[in-house]
């Protein structure tokens, strides 16, 4: 059987993208920090559950927190790259970009001891303009990406794009996030805002029918998808909902799936699935 791959992006409560109320990058430091003890119970859940997975760690992250992203790879996880400073990739000029992913590496290195060989772009923000960041990735060593996001979506989207893990001409091995066809488009349904907005009963409905086609789940969340005492900016009416919908629910849900499904790293996707 074909495994599933568990994800979650090592990043705080402030790093929101593209809101002119989001703290800017000179303020993350002033800002509290709860990655930590969100990313203690993930830790906790992922022990009760014996189950080892990908963190896609920003560097920024790991440059202000070496001692967790320490216990995340001590613990077995495989620690992976979210980039640095958690810009959109198409907002970035190739060589500022390839900077970025440097910085990442190094800082991540630094506090887990390994150096990343997967990458996830923040708000998996490359699209058919900035396709480009996939032959750099390959450039600098990378063996996997998951940054396809295989539907319309506002930070990024490749609709037509593979839905499932694929191998790209260059080389590197692609987890695009599970989404489900509705036949007027495709939609994501495993992760982040998607995660806390739909009832479990129909995410273990779409979860179930992949599984019986033989098909990986690609599921991602973020350490403040659990969190419902998290600061609130005021983002709008619908960020708001995006931001914020489903976050007392959405515990439950990881530890539903957890339960129900077998999962892996990235890194121990096998070969052959990608036949």
């Amino acid at each position: 059987m074909t495994p599933n791959l568990f994800s979650i992006d090592l990043e705080d409560w402030f790093h929101i993208l593209d809101h002119d109320a989001a703290p800017k990058f000179p303020e993350w430091g002033e800002q509290e920090s709860r990655v930590a003890g969100n990313t203690d119970r993930l830790l906790g859940e992922l022990a009760r559950a014996d189950v080892r997975c990908t963190f896609f760690v920003l560097g920024w992250i790991a440059e202000h927190h070496p001692e967790l992203v320490r216990r995340i790879a001590e613990a077995g996880h495989e620690v992976a790259s979210h980039g640095y400073a958690h810009g959109l990739v198409y907002e970035q000029a190739p060589e500022a970009f390839r900077d970025d992913v440097r910085r990442a590496s190094d800082a991540i290195e630094a506090a887990a001891g390994v150096r990343p060989v997967g990458y996830r772009a923040p708000g998996f923000s490359i699209r058919r303009d900035s396709e480009w960041a996939l032959d750099i990735l390959a450039d600098e060593g990378f063996e996997y990406d998951s940054s396809i996001f295989p539907a319309e979506r506002a930070h990024g989207g490749l609709p037509g794009a593979a839905a499932l893990p694929t191998r790209l001409p260059n080389g590197l091995r692609e987890f695009p996030v599970s989404t489900v066809d509705m036949r007027l488009r495709r939609i994501a349904y495993l992760g982040g805002g998607y995660l806390r907005l739909f009832p479990t009963s129909l995410i273990l409905h779409w979860a179930r029918g992949q599984r019986a086609r033989d098909e990986a789940l690609v599921l991602y969340l973020h350490p403040r998808d659990i969190d419902f005492e998290q600061p609130r900016l005021d983002l709008g009416a619908l960020r708001n909902f995006k931001s914020y919908v489903g976050l007392r629910g959405c515990f439950e849900k990881v530890h539903r799936l957890l339960d129900e499904f077998d999962w892996v790293p990235f890194r121990d996707y096998p070969e052959e699935a990608f036949a």
